[in-house]
């Protein structure tokens, strides 16, 4: 028999309590009992967490204090690291604008509207998310590192009408301060690494002269794997429209596959300019690839890039390849007049013309390159990374 066993029997034993409690006790009813436990929860959590705060057996929920909406006080989220299976464990922060924090600022999709929520901790506290941003937060969550991020559906008191109020005018200048907005797109499907390569393929820097990398894409592929991203429900949102063109810096990611670029007016004019020269290319053409939407990730582009130019104090002008890429699905009997027929629409700040003539004994891929070549020259278009 061990000593907590002879411990409990001695006790229960006992006419009257130990140590006389029994005394400060107020009578009982004949029949009544009175016992007394004691218990002890200790939890572990990932090293540089806060601690799990629990109370009866149950996690205590996290409550907001408030913010100094005079200072223009914001909250941040620091997502702890961990593995893809453990409960996602963050903290919150006060900030403040004018004292220039580092942070990346999320965007996302809510969801529909659900009762199924995911469960994470907020300093320790429970705290109850949409599984969207569950999935996003698992994605972006470092194995060894923390990350500072700015997620609405945390960092602001969404019950509370004033905070929120007062939060959602602050919202434009909280994405531009970012650091980077990072967009995740949902969760990846079997397709969604081909896809997210193809896009980033498609897009990224290659000499004028030489075979694009995207040409070896099969255009049946290409045209899945495009709109397989730019279907997504993120591209339809009204939210999400003010958050990507606002970015200093953007990242699409499909659950852990990213394709990024930096929001400067020279990198977004070079990333329009190939999208839009490859697509009027004789080989997209040739294909008859019209299912290829570009819609979507145009628009963002090109609201950023002209945020860009307000920004870097530019005047932006349309030129010859946003009119033929505009005008691309006219018909015409002699294919080259889809090049010919736009020269003499837009004049070049000197007040001439494209300084080539128009030419039918060309072939078809070496007037698109001089045709492109001619639009970089004109519109000082430079070729840059994506970051």
């Amino acid at each position: 028999m061990t000593y907590w066993t002879r411990f409990w029997r001695w006790t229960s034993s006992l006419s009257s309590l130990p140590l006389r409690m029994d005394r400060w006790l107020i009578p009982l009813p004949v029949g009544w009992k009175i016992s007394f436990g004691i218990w002890i929860r200790y939890t572990v959590d990932s090293p540089g967490a806060p601690p799990s705060i629990v109370l009866n057996g149950e996690r205590t929920r996290y409550k907001y204090e408030r913010i100094d909406k005079r200072r223009g006080d914001f909250r941040l989220l620091t997502l702890h690291p961990g593995s893809p299976d453990d409960m996602l464990r963050t903290s919150l922060a006060t900030a403040a604008l004018e004292d220039n924090p580092t942070y990346e600022a999320l965007s996302y999709v809510w969801g529909t509207h659900t009762k199924e929520k995911v469960e994470i901790t907020v300093d320790g506290y429970c705290f109850f998310i949409a599984p969207n941003l569950g999935h996003a937060l698992k994605a972006l969550r470092h194995p060894t590192l923390t990350r500072v991020l700015w997620v609405d559906a945390i960092c602001i008191d969404l019950p509370n009408n004033d905070e929120r109020s007062h939060q959602v005018m602050m919202m434009q200048h909280i994405y531009k301060t970012a650091t980077s907005t990072l967009v995740y797109l949902g969760e990846p499907t079997e397709h969604t690494e081909t896809d997210m390569q193809h896009l980033q393929a498609f897009i990224q820097p290659y000499a004028q002269g030489k075979e694009a990398p995207w040409s070896h894409i099969a255009i049946p592929n290409l045209e899945r794997s495009i709109n397989n991203i730019l279907t997504r429900p993120w591209f339809e949102r009204m939210w999400t429209i003010q958050e990507a063109v606002l970015a200093r810096k953007t990242t699409l990611q499909c659950g852990s596959h990213r394709v990024q670029w930096a929001g400067d007016l020279r990198t977004l004019r070079a990333l329009v300019f190939r999208i839009k020269s490859a697509v009027i290319s004789p080989m997209y053409d040739l294909h008859n690839n019209t299912k290829t939407d570009w819609t979507p990730l145009l628009y963002i582009l090109e609201s950023q890039m002209r945020q860009a130019a307000r920004r870097e104090g530019v005047v932006l002008q349309r030129n010859l390849l946003d009119i033929a890429f505009d005008y691309r699905y006219r018909k015409c009997g002699e294919p080259r007049d889809r090049y010919f027929a736009v020269l003499g629409i837009i004049e070049d700040d000197r007040g001439g013309l494209m300084c080539f003539e128009p030419d039918y004994d060309i072939s078809l891929e070496d007037l698109h390159r001089t045709f492109t070549a001619e639009i970089q020259r004109i519109s000082e278009i430079e070729d840059a990374p994506l970051v």
